[in-house]
């Protein structure tokens, strides 16, 4: 087997609902007990249950018989001890050398607090959530009244994970692993608070039909993620929808000379300002509009046609070319350090990604120069987010509280950057070079950032 498929061995994740029986040997998947498979089809292996109380790992037996696989010997001991009643939903997840992390959740579908989080030895601390560590989540199994629009239990909402204020702006945001956002409306009914609008569309785009279960996430700032259990218990994969652009050298060289390469590489302001020279009749409107109608393929067809162009003009394009790039060298010798041209940045500018479309996003590498002065961003996808003009845009993250405001506009034809606010941001979420923050735009003035840690 591939390390793909290794992988999603080792991910596996099942729902299961402890019915009559299941107390003393609980069933489980073919695809679960193939984490625990020696070449004896899973029989006589060890699962370690991690108790959600944070204090014990459970060794389980994985055994098999006429009707399939199932945890059996120690699997009665720990269904007590933990007080798990019949009609409680469980998600086994396998994280990896036989360990399986268990969430649990009462008969109205709502996690069950243990205690604290658990380390186990050889598994990376993170994978192990256990009780306090989780975010509020329930589990609903979706019927067929709930397709048009699904109630948010109100026991959820009575424990105040969600604020009034948050409520009142009637705007939940669903995040797919692909990192997908759809924007589904919230409809209140007196107390009553439910999933409307666009709801229906986003079952109907993922293939969730009525008899499924879904396992809600709050992330915070009404941000949720989902996973979807099939009707065999099996944790199933979504669709993915959007466009996405590779973004491998800077924008601006949409319309720049191939002969002008080796200088942007080194410097990647100064392919701005060649631009600039190379355009000059070009308004910076036109230049936005010409980069929004624009794709990363398209892209590159116009710069071989234009180098074309610029090849039987070579003289004034090389002579404009070196001007600019002694004017800009120049200024920036005054008021940019030499860290500018650290290698590191052109590293980051090629970690570059991002989508359009209607849930759009962009993933940026930060290197010194972004931390200390400002973000730069791609202009092309300003422009399709709606982020036109200078603006104030805030941004909010699920690791704190709160949103920090940053003053965003045009920077270049081609670019456009986060500035006042932004080493704040950065500062006050203790961000370093070589992380990476993925910005998904809500709205054009709203955007909520992931931070993955170097």
């Amino acid at each position: 087997m591939g390390k793909h498929g290794a992988r999603r061995r080792s991910m596996a994740t099942e729902l299961k609902v402890l019915v009559p029986g299941f107390s003393e040997k609980l069933p489980i998947s073919d695809q679960l007990a193939e984490c625990f498979d020696s070449g004896d089809g899973g029989a006589g292996m060890t699962a370690f249950l991690v108790s959600p109380f944070g204090t014990a790992v459970w060794h389980v037996e994985v055994g098999r018989d006429g009707h399939g696989a199932f945890l059996g010997r120690r699997w009665p001991e720990f269904v007590e001890a933990h007080g798990i009643g019949v009609g409680w939903f469980l998600v086994l997840r396998h994280v990896g050398r036989g360990v399986l992390t268990v969430k649990a959740f009462d008969a109205n579908g709502f996690l069950k607090e243990f205690g604290q989080t658990l380390t186990v030895p050889g598994v990376p601390a993170p994978q192990i959530e256990t009780g306090r560590a989780r975010k509020p989540q329930f589990i609903r199994p979706l019927w067929r009244n709930s397709m048009e629009k699904m109630p948010i239990p109100s026991e959820f909402l009575k424990r105040g994970y969600i604020s009034d204020e948050e409520l009142n702006g009637r705007m939940a945001t669903f995040v797919t692993p692909f990192r997908d956002f759809w924007h589904i409306e919230l409809e209140k009914d007196g107390s009553n608070v439910f999933f409307a609008g666009a709801w229906s569309k986003f079952l109907e785009f993922q293939g969730i039909k009525d008899g499924e279960a879904l396992l809600i996430r709050y992330q915070g700032n009404m941000i949720f993620t989902i996973e979807v259990f099939g009707f065999n218990g099996c944790r199933r994969n979504l669709k993915h929808q959007g466009i996405r652009f590779q973004q491998t050298e800077n924008s601006e060289e949409t319309n720049s000379s191939k002969k002008t390469e080796e200088s942007e590489e080194a410097n990647s302001s100064k392919s701005t300002e060649q631009t600039e020279e190379a355009n000059s009749s070009q308004s910076t409107e036109q230049s936005v509009e010409a980069n929004s109608s624009q794709n990363a393929q398209q892209t590159e067809e116009a710069n071989s046609s234009q180098n074309a162009e610029l090849t039987s003009k070579e003289g004034q394009s090389q002579k404009e070319a070196n001007i600019s790039s002694g004017k800009r060298k120049q200024r920036e010798e005054k008021i940019m350090p030499k860290s500018s041209t650290n290698p590191l940045d052109n590293r980051a500018r090629k970690n570059c990604e991002y989508e359009t479309g209607s849930q759009p996003w962009i993933r940026k590498q930060l290197n010194a120069n972004s931390l200390r002065y400002y973000l730069v961003l791609p202009g092309d996808f300003c422009v399709r987010v709606g982020f036109l003009e200078k603006c104030t845009i805030k941004l909010k993250t699920s690791e704190r509280n709160g949103s920090w405001e940053v003053n965003g506009c045009v920077y270049k034809p081609n670019q456009w950057k986060l500035s006042k606010g932004w080493r704040t941001f950065c500062r006050e979420n203790e961000l370093k070079v070589g992380d990476v923050c993925t910005f998904n735009v809500v709205k054009s003035t709203l955007w909520h950032v992931d931070i993955e840690r170097c």
